[in-house]
């Protein structure tokens, strides 16, 4: 399934890019945005869907937040809620480096028992890379460690992440990203796609 979505989203990112070019200029921190991604834990598929968006305070910080639910095909969802506040760096002209400190909550829901009203905080810290590769295409490259706690039951580990966003004009783009988390008993696999509103 993964393979499969990730063929359709190069050839939506072909048809993007054959937009006109634009000028590239400063990364943007206040937006809106939506998207969906495939996400499989341990051979076990979900959906996720969110929303979210982000507000520059000013030049140098920015707070951001997304609402989402990921939902198993074994009679089991979780809502999920994120917050988090970052710090853009102007590395030269084509790039920004991104220090960020995220807090994510998620409950289950399911009619068996067992599923159902499990918690799950998640505390990570990361950076990000923002990089003009063309003049309306822009490559990220992410990395972080993330704590997270379970019901009680608390772990550690990795987030590795990379994308392409492809500006159709300077207000609009769509992107695609993969990511892998390591943190806990079992591996996380997640390719996504969402759509951006800037400001």
């Amino acid at each position: 399934m993964l393979n499969k979505k990730m063929l359709l989203l190069a050839t939506g990112f072909a048809s993007a890019m054959s937009a006109g070019p634009l000028f590239a200029k400063d990364f943007s921190y206040t937006y809106v945005e939506a998207g969906f991604a495939d996400v499989e834990v341990d051979n076990n598929d979900a959906d996720e869907f969110y929303a979210g968006g982000s507000l520059a305070l000013d030049r140098n910080i920015f707070v951001r937040g997304s609402l989402g639910n990921l939902d198993f095909n074994r009679n089991q969802e979780f809502d999920t809620v994120s917050i988090g506040v970052g710090h853009p760096m102007k590395m030269s002209d084509r790039t920004d480096l991104v220090a960020s400190l995220d807090y994510s909550f998620a409950e289950s829901e399911s009619t068996n028992s067992a599923l159902d009203d499990i918690d799950i905080d998640t505390l990570t810290g990361g950076v990000m890379s923002r990089t003009w590769l063309t003049n309306n295409i822009e490559g990220n490259l992410s990395a972080g460690l993330a704590y997270q706690d379970v019901d009680g039951d608390s772990d550690a580990g990795a987030v590795l992440g990379a994308g392409l966003r492809v500006y159709i004009v300077p207000q609009f783009s769509v992107a695609g990203k993969i990511s892998r988390s390591f943190v806990g008993d079992y591996d996380t696999d997640s390719v996504g796609i969402n759509a951006r509103l800037q400001f």
